[in-house]
């Protein structure tokens, strides 16, 4: 049987260099996060069994819409430990270029009021670099604390 020519469907970097991570594993980056542990759901993340003193969210926090974003505010709050900090980086709805699902400085108010265990101590303007944002989209750090 001849031999079949690698094709782009055949490789699983995509025509680039693999990472360290991905030549000691043989697999692409993203692989990591299939068929993971229950952790693997920011919706569920009290499957964690554990908490944290500081938590990151770079980039999730505006993926999310209404009851979701609730959903992912208690879901925080059972892995951040009180006095803890939450550190998120979210598209902002201010000036032009804002990327998709862009936040309110209100909404982050709303979203980690005191009433559900938050204290937001600060919100500052930021970028956020994507693919097609040369200069990056406005965004907004807040950073969080769990009271």
């Amino acid at each position: 049987m001849p031999e079949r020519s690698k094709g782009p469907a055949d490789d699983p970097f995509g025509g680039r260099k693999p990472t360290s991570h991905e030549r000691m594993t043989g697999l692409p980056w993203d692989a990591s996060y299939h068929d993971g542990p229950a952790a693997a759901d920011a919706l569920r993340l009290d499957r964690l069994g554990r908490g944290f003193e500081t938590v990151l969210d770079c980039g999730l926090f505006h993926t999310f819409d209404g009851d979701e974003r609730s959903r992912y505010v208690r879901s925080l709050a059972s892995v951040t430990e009180r006095g803890g900090t939450l550190h998120v980086l979210c598209f902002s709805d201010q000036g032009p270029g804002t990327g998709p699902h862009p936040v309110g400085r209100e909404e982050l108010g709303a979203a980690f009021a005191p009433g559900g265990g938050w204290s937001v101590v600060a919100v500052e303007p930021d970028r956020v670099r994507t693919r097609y944002h040369d200069d990056g989209a406005p965004a907004w750090l807040a950073t969080i604390r769990r009271i």
